[in-house]
């Protein structure tokens, strides 16, 4: 399982970890999508139309950005205000859609001020005891926003991040325990994170669905901030993580034996090709945050798993959805 394989070969650089092409195009898209509704019409689900081309530009594939953002639209939004956040007090504002608006205008202000490294560290761990809110959602827009950030530091790159966080905020359904105790305070938080990306993946292969395509991307996006963070916030996000990979995790060794039968997916140009002529952003965030995990472990899980990107949907899938959202998560 863990030989390692040749994987598009067409690309001159996948995962692209310094001067990405195209970089420049999402400072269009992030000032296009400022002002847009983060949840879809009817159905309320997370917009992607700001996620799904930053992993499109981690995979070496910015010039399709365009071609990809082009079949989503701007749906004006006013994010709801109450006009009196504090702060000091802001386990009262967790959950609560009504104080959006105040939210994203605390954040905007302070990484207006502050490094991004000192609000991340301030507010993650606030945060990390739901890293399921809003299905990994909150988590994985503020991902996102904080690579693209990463290598490039623009006004509208910060004004995502913030977006991402106030996403965040208001998807947690219960404030932080000050009492709960920490199982993983000692753990390793890549070889954790890692840990729980493997058994999201194993259920994703033998249940290939949108939802659980975030037990994948959801520790995958924690990874892409961790580097910011200290071990007492890994410590809450692990135990969190353990919550929503609960059935993962169970079941992972019973899995063994169909996810071994799985072919292992060539990767090809037509693979990426197909990405980006998707209007989802599931696929494309599904094999970028999996090969990412490959190039980590060597460990072939990580390749079925983005083999499964185009076998994600169905009445059972959107079922799935509806009813992770309902609850949260999907452990």
């Amino acid at each position: 399982m863990q030989a390692k394989q040749p994987i598009g070969q067409w690309v001159p650089d996948i995962l692209v970890e310094k001067n990405r092409p195209d970089e420049d195009m999402l400072d269009e898209v992030y000032g296009r999508f400022a002002q847009s509704d983060p949840f879809l019409p009817i159905t309320h689900f997370i917009d992607h139309a700001t996620m799904g081309p930053e992993a499109l530009v981690g995979l070496g594939m910015g010039v399709r950005v365009e071609k990809w953002i082009s079949r989503h639209r701007v749906r004006p939004y006013k994010a709801p205000t109450k006009g009196n956040f504090d702060p000091l007090n802001w386990k009262a504002a967790l959950g609560r859609r009504d104080v959006h608006g105040d939210w994203l205008k605390y954040f905007e202000t302070e990484l207006e001020k502050k490094a991004l490294r000192d609000v991340l560290a301030l507010w993650v761990p606030r945060f990390a005891h739901d890293v399921g809110a809003f299905l990994f959602h909150g988590l994985i827009r503020t991902a996102h926003a904080v690579r693209a950030l990463e290598h490039k530091d623009t006004p509208v790159r910060r004004g995502e991040v913030a977006r991402g966080l106030a996403l965040w905020a208001i998807g947690i359904r219960t404030a932080p325990s000050e009492t709960a105790k920490d199982p993983f305070r000692e753990v390793d938080a890549v070889t954790g994170i890692l840990r729980f990306a493997t058994v999201g993946s194993a259920v994703l292969i033998t249940d290939p669905n949108v939802p659980n395509v975030h037990l994948v991307t959801g520790p995958m996006a924690y990874m892409m901030i961790s580097q910011h963070l200290d071990q007492a916030a890994h410590g809450t996000a692990l135990a969190s993580f353990a919550r929503t990979h609960a059935r993962a995790v169970r079941s992972f060794e019973s899995l063994r034996p169909k996810i071994n039968s799985e072919p292992i997916p060539s990767l090809d140009k037509s693979h990426f090709d197909a990405l980006s002529a998707q209007t989802d952003a599931h696929p494309i965030k599904l094999t970028e945050a999996a090969l990412r995990a490959f190039e980590r472990t060597e460990d072939d899980i990580f390749l079925r798993a983005a083999g499964k990107a185009f076998s994600l949907h169905g009445l059972r899938g959107l079922l799935g959805i509806v009813m992770a959202m309902a609850r949260g998560g999907v452990g």
